[in-house]
C-alpha cells in the first residue's frame, strides 16, 4: 500500500484525503492548525458583520482511516522523502502532496504593518476581520482607501470585493455623500483579466468609487495616514483596508531550487509536479501556478493528484471558477483556464446567491459527495464553451 502525506488542511488538502481510495493509500494529513476555515467567509465578517462561525476541526472532516497529525511542518527532504515537525516528529512517505498555503507579509512593505495592526484585514483571521467591521461602523465620513499590496493575491476577485461592499454599506448608511472611497491596483485597470475588466470598471464609475491603477504600494506613512506608490503617488486616507503581500509557508526545502522568490513552490502546470523531484505534487495556494488562488482551483488540482496518484491519466487544465460579489445582491463569476481568456460572465442575482449557497454546502464538497454535480456543472460552464456561445450570439445573420 502507498503511503501518501498531505502537508497542510485547507480545501485541497482536505478534499484529496478524502477521495482517496483506503485500499490503495495509507494516507497522512499535517496540518499546522486543528481548525479548517472557509476563508471566503472573513469577507463577510468584514463587511457584513456576519457570524464568525466559519470553522470546523479539520479531524471531523476526515475519514476514521486518515491519520491526522496537528504540527508544524519545518522542514521537507523530498530527495530522501522525509519530513520533519517543529516538535521533533520525523515523517517518511512514498508520495508527499504540498498543499502548505500562503501566508500574509504585511511586514514586506515599510507601514503595512501597523496599518493592518490598527484596522485589520479580511485576508488573515477572524478576528481581523472583525476589526475591519468595527472601524468601518464607525465611519462618519472622510476618506476610505482599500487596495492591493502586491500582484500576487489570495482570491483575486476580494480587493474590489471588497470596496464594492463598503460602497454598499456606505450608500446604506446615508455615508456616501460625506465618504470619498478610493480603490488601487498595481495593475492597468481594475481587474487584470480583461473579460471581468469589461464588467467592473463600469460599476467602479458609476457608484463613484475613486480608482488609482498602476499603483504599486511602496509604504505607508502612518503618522501622516499617507500611501505612497513606487512611481511617487500618494493617497491620503482616513481609514486604509490594504490586502497584504502574501508568501509561502516558512518551511525548509531540500533542494531549496524548488521555492521561486516568493517562497512559493515551483510546479508543472500541466501534471502538478514538482518540478525537479520526484514523488511529489504541489497544489493550491502554495505553488506558483498561472491561476487564480482560490479554494476551487485547489479543489480541482487535488482531483488532478488523486487521478495521478491512481496512476490515471491526469493533467489540469488550469481552469479557473472564482465567485465574486458585485454588491446589491448581483454577482459574476472569474471563468478562464490555459487555453482559454477570462470570459465576461454577466452579473446575475442568482451569480450572487450561487456564491452565498456554496458557504452552506462548502463542508459537504470536501467530502467528495458533491462532484458528480459539479463535474456538470464545470462541463456546461467551461471558457471555452461559454466564449463559443457569445460568439454564436454575436454572429451576424446571413
Amino acid at each position: 500500500m502507498k503511503r501518501v502525506l498531505i502537508i497542510g488542511g485547507g480545501s485541497g488538502a482536505t478534499f484529496l484525503a478524502n477521495t482517496l481510495d483506503r485500499r490503495q493509500f495509507e494516507t497522512t494529513v499535517v496540518s499546522a492548525s486543528v481548525l479548517h476555515m472557509f476563508q471566503p467567509g472573513l469577507l463577510y465578517i468584514a463587511f457584513k458583520n456576519a457570524p464568525a462561525g466559519i470553522t470546523r476541526a479539520e479531524r471531523r472532516l476526515l475519514p476514521r482511516h486518515v491519520h491526522f497529525v496537528q504540527q508544524d511542518v519545518t522542514h521537507v527532504n523530498l530527495r530522501e522523502h522525509r519530513v520533519r515537525t517543529q516538535a521533533g516528529m520525523e515523517l517518511t512517505y512514498d508520495e508527499v502532496v504540498l498543499a502548505t498555503g500562503v501566508q500574509t507579509a504585511a511586514a514586506r512593505i515599510p507601514g503595512l504593518e501597523e496599518v493592518n495592526a490598527q484596522f485589520g484585514d479580511y485576508h488573515s483571521t477572524i478576528e481581523q476581520a472583525q476589526k475591519v467591521w468595527r472601524h468601518l461602523a464607525e465611519v462618519r465620513g472622510g476618506t476610505i482607501v482599500i487596495g492591493q499590496g502586491a500582484a500576487i493575491c489570495k482570491c483575486p476577485p476580494s480587493p474590489l470585493e471588497g470596496v464594492l461592499l463598503a460602497e454598499e454599506f456606505l450608500r446604506e448608511r446615508g455615508l456616501k455623500s460625506r465618504t470619498k472611497l478610493v480603490y488601487f491596483t498595481p495593475y492597468p485597470r481594475p481587474y487584470a483579466a480583461e473579460g471581468i475588466n469589461d464588467i467592473v470598471a463600469p460599476i467602479l464609475q458609476a457608484r463613484g468609487i475613486e480608482v488609482r491603477t498602476f499603483f504599486d504600494l511602496d509604504r505607508v506613512d502612518t503618522a501622516n495616514r499617507t500611501i505612497y506608490s513606487i512611481e511617487g503617488e500618494q493617497i491620503p486616507y482616513d481609514l486604509a483596508l490594504i490586502v497584504p503581500p502574501f508568501i509561502g509557508a516558512p518551511i525548509t526545502y531540500e533542494p531549496a531550487e524548488v521555492l521561486d522568490e516568493d517562497r512559493l513552490i515551483i510546479t508543472d502546470k500541466f501534471s502538478l509536479r514538482v518540478k525537479g523531484v520526484e514523488s511529489a505534487f504541489a497544489i493550491g495556494d502554495a505553488t506558483n501556478l498561472p491561476t487564480s488562488k482560490a479554494g476551487v482551483g485547489a479543489h480541482l488540482e487535488a482531483k488532478v493528484v488523486a487521478q495521478a496518484l491512481a496512476a490515471k491519466p491526469a493533467r489540469f487544465d488550469g481552469r479557473t471558477h472564482c465567485p465574486m460579489d458585485l454588491a446589491y445582491g448581483k454577482g459574476t463569476f472569474v471563468i478562464g483556464s490555459y487555453a482559454a481568456p477570462t470570459v465576461k460572465y454577466a452579473p446575475s442575482r442568482l451569480n450572487h446567491w450561487m456564491k452565498a449557497a456554496m458557504a452552506r454546502v462548502y463542508w459537504i464538497s470536501l467530502r467528495g459527495w458533491l462532484d458528480p454535480l459539479f463535474d456538470v456543472y464545470f462541463r456546461l460552464t467551461a471558457p471555452e464553451k461559454l466564449a463559443a456561445r457569445k460568439a454564436h450570439r454575436l454572429r451576424p445573420a446571413a
